[in-house]
């Protein structure tokens, strides 16, 4: 794919994750406001106390709106021919611009990789309105402040679109509004994409009530996995249809009924036994005058009970279209939207899921338990299923294909006991329960599963270990840490596994030294909160901030090093067209040259969006030289995408930001 960008030249994009379309030099923002502060309207009337009945008496709760004498009116119609569009809902959101002078004080900038769009009338009052369109599909905000808004138009059967979207899903643009200034905003909505067909059983009649899913591969941090994004359930025709999908490429699989599928499966053994039995046995005379005679058939219950069980507890694996359990060899359906592909059939194979089951080696303390959670060495997998632990100590995950696993266990307070009175349902007051350093306990264990038979763990658990080091503040006035709480942290990385329970913490001590325990396993940044601006987080000689720690637990880290400043770089500029007029909701990508810092969630990979008037502001962008380049079509988290950033060497405008500086760079689309 090849999209045109500044100075005529033409850039050919590796990845279909964004389309560059101007280049420039930009710092980075991890969110980006409009530069909105809203002022607080108080209700004329507090709102009672929750329990307490308000007096019937009592005025209404008022809201102060923003208006005045613009209006946004339009019609909203069918893109596959033109047709009004009844009772569509219509959201406009945005803010009146009142005078600076009017405004309290911004706030201190504070979190690293912070930036904000604005300037000249970004400041305002936040305006909610929303209105149903009318049997001609028309609607009409009347009575709006000048500012600046947005569009959201959604109705049922329909895709919800943001008006001014480059693309289905896409941010939408913003309205400019002056004084008296009547603005048409005409909005066509899309017919969501159809994928229809019959799921077939292995015996070639049509399989009811299967579950059918379609799945497309999204980026989540910047690594690219399969979400199932919609599903539907086959008739007694064993015909299903998925409908109302955005323009992507999706896989189809179908899953049996397994109650269905595993009753015969397991009913037909029997009653061929039973049969086979009463032909064989031998019979035996009445009992009585008049009675029949009789066979004696054997009946195993606590097999039965037990085969029972498992058939309540087994699952099939997704069979993916055209008829394969393996999801390469699956076939994509590409989507543009109002189109409908036929004739999707599935023969489902019906191949058990595995599962992994255990148990937990060491004793519990009263107050404690276990909360496991399970992950797949596939990268692409987007699931992260959780488990407890049963009455009898055992936890089990089910459903599960064929792969590598690794089980992770992690105490946490056991829940307060639960208490009726007089039919409420309660666990007792008082703060939730929380455990000590010495119960912060972990253990994992590696299961390979191969089939439907379980995989069996059993998981020891051990003591965390513990992170210490020294907070360092360059900074003209820095806080007094024996008036002032600061914490220190450990958080997950971006793509790391997800924590159970709070992360571990501990106060910053008057010296400035602080000490984590019970820290377990895992990939971590080391965070002060508060204090000012996070310069570095140094553990072994290497930044956490851009580099993770991998922490393996299996020995106490000593000499990290936070150290802080009150230094603020600063990147800002106006984006402007060929016009002349403010470039509005550009995304403007700034991305480290250096390709070390080319990972999910890196601060020196960040993304804004011009402003109301064209402006962009970086802030606490690390030092360092950046390529800065505005893109459309941007999908989230593609600025990640290594294919990507490799496309912007050479074409991009390279920028150098320097500790403490200030750095304007004007931007124009061409």
């Amino acid at each position: 794919m090849s999209r045109r960008i500044a100075f005529g030249v033409t850039v050919t994009i590796l990845s279909a994750a964004a389309a560059v379309w101007v280049v420039a030099a930009v710092p980075p923002v991890a969110h980006v406001e409009f530069g909105l502060r809203q002022v607080p309207v108080r209700d004329p009337a507090p709102p009672p106390q929750a329990g307490q009945p308000r007096d019937p008496n009592a005025p209404p709760p008022m809201r102060a709106i923003p208006v005045g004498s613009a209006s946004i009116s339009g019609t909203v119609t069918t893109a596959d021919g033109g047709r009004p569009v009844r009772d569509a809902r219509v959201s406009l959101n945005g803010a009146a611009t009142v005078p600076e002078s009017a405004l309290p004080p911004p706030p201190v900038p504070g979190a690293a990789g912070a930036g904000r769009a604005g300037g000249a009338g970004g400041n305002g009052l936040s305006v909610s309105r929303t209105l149903v369109t009318d049997a001609t599909g028309r609607f009409s905000f009347d009575k709006l402040p000048a500012g600046h808004f947005t569009l959201s138009i959604s109705k049922n059967n329909l895709l919800t679109t943001n008006y001014g979207q480059k693309r289905p899903g896409a941010p939408g643009a913003t309205i400019v509004l002056v004084d008296g200034q009547k603005m048409t905003a005409n909005t066509t909505l899309m017919r969501g994409g159809v994928i229809t067909g019959t799921i077939f059983g292995d015996d070639g009649e049509p399989a009811v009530r299967a579950q059918v899913s379609a799945w497309r591969y999204s980026l989540v941090n910047g690594i690219r996995r399969l979400q199932q994004t919609s599903g539907a359930t086959t008739d007694d025709r064993g015909v299903y249809r998925l409908s109302n999908l955005q323009p992507a490429d999706y896989l189809v699989s179908a899953t049996p009924n397994a109650s269905d599928a595993q009753m015969a499966a397991r009913l037909n053994p029997d009653t061929s036994a039973i049969e086979q039995a009463i032909a064989s046995g031998a019979v035996q005379p009445p009992a009585a005058p008049g009675l029949p005679s009789t066979v004696l058939v054997p009946i195993a219950q606590p097999q039965g009970v037990m085969q029972m069980d498992n058939m309540m507890n087994a699952a099939y694996l997704p069979t993916y279209q055209p008829g394969t359990p393996v999801r390469a060899n699956a076939q994509l359906f590409h989507i543009t939207g109002s189109d409908e592909h036929q004739g999707a059939d599935i023969t489902v194979q019906y191949v058990e899921a595995g599962s992994i089951q255990g148990t937990i080696a060491s004793p519990l303390k009263q107050g404690v338990t276990v909360r496991l959670s399970l992950f797949s060495n596939d990268p692409s997998v987007d699931n992260t299923p959780t488990a407890s632990l049963d009455q009898s100590g055992k936890f089990t995950f089910r459903t599960l294909a064929p792969g590598k696993y690794t089980v992770m266990a992690q105490t946490v307070a056991a829940p307060t006991p639960m208490t009726v009175v007089n039919g409420v349902v309660s666990r007792g007051g008082g703060p939730a329960p929380q455990l000590s350093d010495e119960d912060r306990l972990w253990g994992a264990a590696s299961a390979m599963v191969e089939g439907s038979a379980p995989t069996t763990v059993s998981i020891g658990l051990r003591p965390g270990r513990s992170v210490s080091g020294l907070v360092i503040f360059e900074m003209a006035k820095p806080p007094d840490l024996t008036r002032t709480r600061l914490n220190v942290t450990v958080s997950p990385a971006p793509g790391a596994a997800p924590m159970m329970g709070p992360a571990p913490q501990t106060q910053v001590e008057p010296d400035g030294r602080f000490t984590i325990s019970g820290v377990i396993p895992g990939r971590y940044t080391l965070r002060l909160n508060g204090g000012g601006t996070m310069k570095s987080s140094m553990v072994g000689g290497v930044d956490t901030l851009d580099f993770p720690l991998e922490f393996p637990a299996t020995r106490d880290i000593t000499d990290a090093v936070i150290t802080v400043t009150d230094k603020l770089n600063e990147l800002s500029g106006t984006v402007t067209e060929t016009t002349g007029k403010p470039g509005i909701d550009y995304t403007i990508i700034a991305a480290a040259v250096d390709d070390r810092f080319w990972a999910p969630g890196s601060r020196r990979i960040v993304t804004a969006r011009s402003g109301a008037d064209g402006k962009y502001t970086f802030r606490t962008l690390p030092p360092g030289d950046y390529y800065l380049v505005i893109a459309t079509d941007l999908e989230q988290g593609a600025q990640y995408d290594p294919e990507f950033l490799k496309s912007l060497n050479g074409l991009a405008t390279r920028v150098n930001v320097t500790e403490g500086a200030k750095t304007t760079q004007d931007l124009r689309v061409r």
